[in-house]
């Protein structure tokens, strides 16, 4: 049976676009957060430094709104990158709830409306509301939707500790105790929706709405990671690169695990996880195989570094074969 009980009083809420160089989406973007439904809402359009025309476009729609939210412009002088662009605009937000957009992507006219309304009912105090997208072409054709891996994996914090793809930042809104708890970001290199997530995991806070919410750029900006084309070599650097931010991240925030066995536990885990892509980069990098033995036994990581061997010397006995 549904809970159709309101749980929490109804919060107050600011959607803010985070914007840069994307003269190509962006009064698209811009037009669906200043149509959204619901009231009272505060919007911020935050530019991060565009060198295009995204600024202009943008004060040409601002000047000709009429509308009944509350609009506030920011620019930045500098670009500041995202997870700064992410930590400042959040410090701008008075309200309880930020409901995050990007300047390529559409929020549903009642985006915020579904999202207020989840919140109320949830029976637990939500920090993370999340929800699945439905995919936008670089041409703005709409195609199938694409639920966040999450909902399979679950929320626990054992469950999400260690994972790459967690829910869809595009799709992300959260409760200002994620910040007030845990501080702002300071792995410059991570990305916020795995971050925040994982936050929420910890005060079990992630709340899921099963209904598409946005029409998602793919192919464009951050969501053009495709790594189809890639090889195994280049596959792990991009992996690396996403990755090890968001794992030292994790670490610092697993200290708010408030159960001692759970939080020594995760962070076992994440320790290895790393130590685990070093050792990888060093045997990729060619480092010499008795130096990497010691390594990988004080790591916990010798089924790892046997796994590479055996990989590498079947591919030069399959490579030998057919010469």
């Amino acid at each position: 049976m549904t809970n159709n009980i309101q749980q929490r009083p109804v919060p107050s809420v600011t959607i803010a676009l985070f914007c840069y160089n994307q003269e190509s989406y962006i009064e698209d973007a811009l037009n669906s957060v200043l149509n959204q439904d619901y009231s009272p809402l505060s919007i911020i359009i935050s530019d991060d430094c565009s060198k295009d025309n995204t600024v202009k476009i943008i004060s040409t729609v601002l000047k000709n709104y009429q509308g009944p939210h509350t609009v506030v412009f920011n620019q930045n002088a500098q670009n500041l990158g995202l997870i700064k662009h992410i930590n400042y605009v959040s410090s701008l937000v008075d309200t309880e709830l930020l409901v995050a957009a990007a300047g390529d992507d559409i929020s549903l006219p009642n985006r915020v409306s579904k999202i207020i309304h989840a919140y109320c009912l949830a029976p637990t105090q939500p920090t993370s509301i999340y929800s699945s997208v439905t995919k936008l072409s670089p041409e703005g054709v709409l195609s199938d939707i694409w639920e966040p891996p999450i909902k399979n994996i679950g929320h626990s914090i054992e469950n999400c500790a260690l994972e790459g793809c967690l829910i869809i930042g595009a799709a992300h809104a959260w409760h200002k105790s994620i910040y007030e708890v845990f501080g702002e970001i300071t792995e410059l290199g991570a990305y916020e929706d795995l971050v925040i997530a994982y936050r929420s995991a910890i005060l079990g806070g992630l709340l899921y709405i099963d209904k598409p919410l946005v029409n998602y750029r793919t192919d464009v900006g951050i969501s053009n990671l495709g790594t189809q084309n890639l090889n195994h070599i280049e596959q792990f650097t991009r992996y690396q690169k996403i990755m090890l931010p968001v794992l030292r991240q994790r670490l610092l925030d697993s200290e708010k695990i408030s159960d001692d066995q759970t939080r020594e536990s995760i962070e076992k885990k994440i320790e290895r996880k790393i130590n685990a892509i070093y050792l990888e980069e060093s045997f990729i990098n060619k480092s010499a195989i008795l130096q990497l033995i010691p390594q990988a036994i004080k790591s916990q990581n010798l089924p790892l570094l046997l796994k590479l061997i055996r990989k590498k010397f079947k591919k030069l006995f399959t490579k030998d074969s057919k010469n």
